[in-house]
C-alpha cells in the first residue's frame, strides 16, 4: 500500500514557518557586568511588558536577556550598582551593552534604530550646562519627532522625575506632542496629577488688581469683562520672556473677534528698565509693571516659579486655563471668541423680543 508523505510535510513546513515568525519578534540584549556572578534586573515600563526578570552573569561577567517583543517595547536593565538602563525594544533585533560615561547611566546601547535615537539625545540631554539649554533640546526633539515614545523617557526623566518639577513647563510640553502619543499612559496620568494639584486656579474668580498702564492709563480686573483675556506675566531682563513677548502681535492677528484682550504684566523692580523695554518693543496689548516683582501678590496667588507665565481668563472673569502656550492662543481664543460673540447676539435678540411683548 503506498504511503501519504504529503501530510507530515505539511506540518514540518508549518512548524518551520512558525518558528521562524516567532523569531522574528525576539529582542535579544547581552551585556557585561564585570564581575561574576551578579544580579541583572529587566523590567518593562509600561504594559506592555509586566514582568519583572533577572539573570545572573557567568565566570566571564556577561549576561543574556532574550524577549519576545511583538512591537517596540519599553524596558529598563538594573545594573548591579544600581545604575538605570532604558532600551527599546526592536523585534528581530539584537543588542549590545557597552560602558559609556557619556551618558548619566553609564551605558550605551547598540541595537536598533529608536534606541540609538534616544541614546544620542540623552548624550546631548546630559551635557548641558543648564536647565535652559535642556528645555531647548527638548523643544527641538519634540518639534522634529512629536509621536515618538522616546519624548516619554526624556520627559520622565528630566521633567517629571526630578525634585522640583515645573508643572506649567511640563504640561506646556505635553500639549506639544503628537495626539496619539498625549494619549499615552504616563501622560495622561501626568496631567491628571498636575490637573489635581492645580484645581484651585482652575475655574475660580481671578483675583482683582489695579494698575497703570505704558500710557498712563489706570486698569483693573473689571476693564476686562465679557472678553476672553490673555494675562502673561514676563521681565525685561529674562531674554527669554521678553523674546515670547513679540509672539502677542501673531495671536491678536489671529483672532478676528472683538471680544478678547490682552494684559501683560512685568515683574521688575526697576520700572525705568520696564519704561526703557517698551520704548524699545512693541509688545501686543495693554502693559503694565508691577514693582513688587517675585513678591507680587498674584506671583504668590498663583505660585508662579518661571517666566513667561499666561493665564486665559473667560468673559466672566474665570480662570480657564493656567500656563497657556502663547504659540497656540490665537486660534484657540478665536474659536472661543467667536461662539461667545454668536452666544450674546442671540442674547440680545431674545431680551429685545421679551421687552417688546412687554410693550404690547
Amino acid at each position: 500500500m503506498k504511503r501519504c508523505t504529503t501530510l507530515p510535510v505539511l506540518l514540518l513546513l508549518l512548524l518551520l514557518l512558525s518558528c521562524g515568525e516567532k523569531n522574528m519578534n525576539l529582542y535579544t540584549i547581552d551585556g557585561k557586568t564585570g564581575e561574576a556572578g551578579e544580579k541583572v534586573f529587566l523590567f518593562g515600563l509600561d504594559s506592555r511588558y509586566e514582568r519583572l526578570d533577572s539573570t545572573t552573569s557567568d565566570s566571564e561577567g556577561e549576561f543574556t536577556f532574550t524577549i519576545n517583543a511583538d512591537t517596540v517595547t519599553p524596558l529598563a536593565l538594573l545594573m548591579p550598582e544600581g545604575n538605570i538602563v532604558t532600551l527599546y525594544a526592536e523585534p528581530g533585533t539584537t543588542a549590545k551593552l557597552n560602558k559609556d560615561t557619556t551618558l548619566n547611566s553609564g551605558y550605551s546601547v547598540e541595537g536598533g534604530a529608536i534606541q540609538a535615537l534616544h541614546d544620542s539625545i540623552s548624550r546631548l540631554l546630559d551635557g548641558c550646562a543648564s536647565n535652559s539649554q535642556r528645555m531647548a533640546i527638548i523643544d527641538e526633539f519634540i518639534a522634529k519627532y512629536p509621536v515618538s515614545e522616546i519624548n516619554v523617557e526624556i520627559m520622565r526623566r528630566y521633567m517629571v522625575d526630578t525634585p522640583s518639577p515645573d508643572n506649567g513647563h511640563i504640561r506646556n510640553r505635553i500639549s506639544k506632542l503628537g495626539g496619539i502619543l498625549q494619549d499615552h499612559e504616563f501622560f495622561a496620568t501626568t496631567k491628571k496629577n498636575i490637573d489635581k494639584k492645580n484645581s484651585n486656579t482652575l475655574h475660580r474668580l481671578f483675583p482683582s488688581f489695579t494698575y497703570t498702564t505704558a500710557e498712563g492709563e489706570e486698569v483693573n480686573l473689571e476693564e476686562y469683562k465679557n472678553k476672553y483675556t490673555l494675562i502673561t506675566f514676563w521681565a525685561p531682563w529674562d531674554e527669554a520672556s521678553r523674546a515670547e513677548m513679540k509672539k502677542l502681535k501673531a495671536v491678536a492677528d489671529t483672532i478676528e473677534s472683538k471680544s478678547y484682550a490682552i494684559l501683560n504684566i512685568a515683574l521688575d523692580h526697576n520700572k525705568a528698565r520696564w519704561e526703557e523695554a517698551m520704548a524699545n518693543d512693541t509688545i501686543e496689548g495693554d502693559n503694565v509693571c508691577d514693582t513688587k516683582a517675585w513678591n507680587s501678590e498674584l506671583v504668590n496667588n498663583f505660585n508662579i516659579k518661571s517666566l513667561p507665565y499666561s493665564i486665559l481668563l473667560s468673559p466672566y472673569l474665570r480662570i480657564i486655563m493656567f500656563d497657556a502656550d502663547i504659540d497656540r492662543m490665537g486660534t484657540y481664543i478665536d474659536s472661543l471668541a467667536v461662539k461667545f460673540d454668536k452666544e450674546q447676539k442671540e442674547k440680545e435678540k431674545r431680551n429685545r423680543k421679551k421687552n417688546k411683548s412687554k410693550r404690547w
